[in-house]
């Protein structure tokens, strides 16, 4: 009973852990499990043995199905902990990225044993396509290019319902918005430039199924205050057309002025401030990791249930 014991603690501590009843090392996680599996491989070699010495085989080979399924399934879970690489990194549409070494990817973790090496590429934003579904829903299709030093790059595509892979390395589609380059100017033309900067839009979920984009800054020496929306109902069915930024100004809490603005355009507030619409970029969060041993705990996880189920029905039976 010990290594079932040693794997019933190691679960419980596992979703104690995902759960937040518990917070402590994943070192120590690691330890619980290997501890079971090491239990859980004496256990085997024992069954081996009795199964060429003994009698009523058909337990024991239950038994011994049911291990060796838990023995594959921690050792691509293990696997997996131990050579993971994780993080993700916002870009706009033509920026670059070098993951070397993962100093550029934010909330980026990796396992004990990773192998930084492997992030030796240069991931670039080429597009970020909204592809329309009907009834004014849409889903964001990132197209990335990856490539290696003397290599020639690879272009692949992320939705959030498709994965990218680059060797060991796997993309995924994670937010993604717009962000408007907002130039505020004061004073006659051609006037003097208060602010020009690309100001990243969040998303926001509008109900369940809508999406709105939307961003607030402040500029604490002229005591302004813009808040905008990037309005989507003026794009074409394509999702190519131009947008509407519709922002509103404030000044120490005094309104100067509201509106819709098309790129390219400039409109004039209250005391003499001038806001245009520059141009409208898109950006996209793509999250790296590496590709994991999925398929070998799916494997171990049947051939584990597969086990347990002839190694009861052989209880059962005597045999």
């Amino acid at each position: 009973m010990v290594p079932w014991l040693l794997l019933l603690v190691a679960a419980a501590d596992l979703v104690a852990l995902k759960t937040g009843r518990l917070d402590h090392p994943p070192e120590l996680l690691a330890v619980l499990f290997g501890l079971a599996a090491i239990a859980f491989v004496v256990r085997w070699g024992r069954l081996i043995y009795s199964l060429a010495t003994g009698s009523r085989r058909g337990r024991r080979l239950g038994e011994l199905l049911a291990i060796s399924g838990l023995l594959l399934a921690l050792a691509g879970g293990s696997a997996n902990w131990l050579l993971s690489l994780q993080g993700y990194v916002i870009l706009v549409e033509g920026e670059s990225v070098a993951l070397h070494g993962g100093g550029q990817l934010q909330d980026f973790t990796t396992g004990p044993l990773a192998r930084l090496e492997e992030m030796g590429v240069t991931m670039t934003l080429g597009e970020l396509e909204l592809v329309p579904t009907g009834e004014g829903r849409f889903y964001p299709a990132s197209r990335i290019r990856v490539e290696t030093a003397g290599e020639t790059p690879v272009e692949l595509e992320v939705t959030p319902q498709t994965e990218a892979a680059y060797g060991p390395l796997r993309f995924h589609q994670g937010a993604f918005g717009f962000a408007p380059r907002i130039v505020i100017l004061e004073g006659e033309d051609p006037g003097r430039e208060v602010f020009n900067r690309v100001v990243p839009f969040l998303t926001r979920r509008e109900g369940e199924s809508g999406i709105g984009f939307d961003g607030s800054f402040e500029l604490e020496t002229e005591g302004l205050r813009v808040e905008g929306m990037v309005d989507l109902v003026s794009l074409d069915e394509g999702m190519r057309g131009h947008a509407t930024l519709r922002l509103a100004v404030d000044k120490t809490g005094r309104p100067l002025g509201e509106g819709g603005l098309l790129p390219g355009q400039f409109a004039t507030v209250d005391e003499g401030y001038r806001v245009g619409f520059v141009d409208l970029q898109r950006w996209s969060e793509i999250v790296v990791s590496r590709r994991n041993f999925g398929l070998l705990v799916f494997i171990g996880g049947g051939l584990a249930l597969v086990g347990g189920l002839f190694w009861a029905l052989a209880a059962w039976r005597r045999w």
